[in-house]
């Protein structure tokens, strides 16, 4: 059977030019038989409600077998792509809570984050612990400039959604990010995937601990070659027992400050903005000899490069097929820096288990990025004791400000629910159709489908 499905494959694409019927729905979502999203949720970020309920006791918006799926310290090359192409095959929206440095290091990774209809929040500019910084004003600037970065690497609007490194806030930072109506967020179950596991490991280690809590906001880091490789069969686990996809969406993007933006623009040299930039083709065409792929497909009418205008609340949602990815990079350690914590290291307490503080692998390479700033480098990692964390309850609020907008809402949310929804969908809408594939783009895709890579 196996031989003559693939027969059929490798015939249709070389005579018709495209794979059959049953490998062109992957682009389409909701797809039957994906794990997909059960439910999307809106939250008014005013006064800067604190979600998570290992640190923020004041909302907990999930119903029983529902999870929300976090990723933090990205992009990273590889790493990040592995993750957004297991998100698209099961049609599964997720948060990212993206470092500065790394975002303006990899803006086409993070702008395909955006693109695919995840939510992306903020995670400082360099992963310093907030609550080791000698004034208040160092922390200030931390998670400015984390927000302006992130913000003009994505090229749009992203949303006032903030998470602290290491999970260690200071009274003062929670006030702050209050006044400037910005989220904040924890976790319920922490995955711990930085430490040195298989995928295997990793996945039983968190369905022990989702099935034991029944529900939550789970913690990931999509840096992390282990957890790239854990999300396709966790949400495949995710799937078999029956648990739900929660998206989370802001009521309204976030807004950044005037001189955090002038002074991102100077760690942004060279970074055109979303929308600015020309299409390669239209610049550089081949003359003579064989013009590649990727020039041929773009000649013929592909997407140019950058984002689309901002989608309307009325667009169909989809997801685009993520490409094929090639092998993880081996990727060297970078020397430590002792006033930076290395991004992918969260200092919550497990229980039953201890805490092994480690070091971590920067996570840009030393060859930067084709659009990024030739100054713009990966938070260094550092080897650190593990601080007990301050527990700053947010103040509760009568109304909830969690909102279900998409999917069946719990009976508690059902009045609010009722009402119309202004912006009904800030994430999941209609993206712009995938440049064609060449023939033996095709037929890699084909093998790598039935034999890996």
């Amino acid at each position: 059977m196996v031989i003559r499905r693939l027969g059929l494959a490798i015939f249709s694409v070389a005579l018709l030019g495209h794979p059959p019927a049953f490998a062109d729905d992957a682009s389409t979502c909701p797809r039957a038989g994906t794990l997909g999203v059960s439910r999307t949720v809106e939250i008014d970020t005013t006064g800067g409600p604190g979600f998570g309920m290992e640190h923020y006791k004041a909302y907990d918006f999930l119903q029983d077998k529902e999870v929300v799926l976090t990723f933090d310290d990205g992009p990273q090359k590889y790493t990040t792509e592995a993750v957004l192409k297991a998100l698209s095959d099961e049609c599964v929206k997720a948060t990212f809570f993206s470092i500065g440095k790394m975002a303006l290091g990899y803006p086409e990774i993070i702008r395909e984050v955006a693109k695919a209809g995840n939510t992306v929040g903020s995670h400082t500019w360099s992963h310093k612990a907030i609550a080791k910084l000698k004034s208040f004003d160092d922390a200030k600037d931390e998670i400015e400039r984390g927000v302006s970065a992130v913000h003009r690497a994505v090229g749009g609007p992203i949303a006032p959604f903030f998470r602290f490194p290491t999970l260690v806030d200071t009274p003062e930072a929670v006030a702050y990010l209050g006044k400037r109506n910005i989220a904040i967020f924890s976790t319920d179950i922490d995955s711990f995937d930085f430490k040195p596991q298989t995928a295997d490991h990793l996945v039983k280690s968190i369905m022990q601990k989702l099935d034991k809590r029944g529900k939550g906001i789970l913690l990931m880091h999509d840096i992390h070659k282990t957890t790239a490789k854990a999300v396709p069969m966790l949400l495949a686990e995710l799937k078999a027992k029956g648990y739900k996809i929660v998206h989370m969406t802001a009521k309204s993007p976030v807004t950044t400050v005037a001189d955090y933006d002038q002074a991102i623009e100077k760690e942004a040299k060279g970074l055109p903005q979303v929308g600015a930039e020309r299409p390669v083709s239209s610049i550089v065409k081949t003359v003579g000899g064989t013009p590649p792929a990727a020039e041929a497909s773009s000649s013929a009418g592909g997407e140019p490069e950058g984002l689309p205008p901002p989608p309307t609340p009325d667009a169909a949602a989809a997801s685009p097929a993520a490409a094929p990815l090639p092998a993880f990079p081996t990727t060297p350690k970078a020397p430590a820096a002792p006033s930076e914590v290395a991004p992918g290291k969260q200092s919550s307490i497990e229980q039953n288990a201890p805490v092994v503080a480690e070091v971590h692998p920067a996570a840009l390479p030393a060859t930067a990025p084709t659009q990024a700033s030739a100054s713009v480098s990966a938070p260094a990692p550092v080897s650190s004791s593990v601080a007990p964390q301050p527990v700053v309850n947010v103040a509760t609020s009568e109304v909830s400000p969690v909102k279900t907008i998409a999917g069946v809402a719990p009976v508690a949310a059902a009045p609010a629910a009722a009402a119309p929804a202004a912006n009904a969908k800030a994430a999941d809408d209609a993206l712009p159709a995938q440049p064609p594939k060449s023939i033996s783009e095709k037929l890699k895709e084909t093998w790598k489908f039935w034999f890996g890579e």
